[in-house]
């Protein structure tokens, strides 16, 4: 293990926030912004769902998700930046956890919480660090029927005071106050 200098701590905080603009991008159904975390030429290999362009995906993703009527997070743990080549290549491990809620084929809502691995190839082209090739290794899962009580109750989701998070550039999250 070498020392980081500066140079190698700006590089694994821009891989970084390209990391969080994925889970941003992804849990606000936002193409435009995912498609900013890959270069346009990157594969994404999402286990037996996906293989292949990065910005297909991208859009197929998007698609999907912009029907769904329940909630998504993806919460990024820990993160490993293995840096290569002078700082031109970095492989990338981070942990994920994604809360999603399904319906079955009942109708009924399942709550899903999986544990896995966002193993990335990064790639700095022109300045700019960009997935070049992604690889996801899911370690665990537990599903579950809906069960949402808001803090027993202490939060009102119906309250006009409550935001309450929405896919889209209507999020909280977009707007500035």
């Amino acid at each position: 293990m070498t020392a980081n200098t500066l140079e190698t701590l700006i590089a694994k905080q821009d891989i970084y926030d390209v990391l969080t603009n994925y889970a941003r991008g992804v849990d606000r159904a936002d193409g435009e912004l995912l498609k900013s975390c890959y270069h346009a030429d990157a594969i994404e290999e999402h286990g037996n769902t996906y293989n292949g362009p990065a910005h297909a995906y991208v859009d197929g993703a998007v698609a999907r998700m912009a029907k769904l009527r329940h909630p998504m997070a993806h919460y990024l743990c820990n993160v490993n930046i293995d840096l290569q080549d002078d700082a031109k290549t970095a492989f990338v491990e981070t942990y994920v956890l994604t809360f999603a809620r399904f319906d079955d084929a009942d109708g009924k809502a399942n709550d899903t919480l999986t544990g896995g691995r966002l193993v990335d190839k990064f790639e700095r082209r022109d300045g700019a660090w960009k997935i070049a090739h992604r690889k996801m290794a899911l370690d665990w899962n537990r599903d579950a029927p809906q069960a949402e009580g808001w803090c027993l109750g202490m939060f009102d989701p119906g309250h006009p005071d409550l935001n309450m998070g929405t896919r889209g550039r209507g999020d909280l999250s977009y707007q500035r106050f």
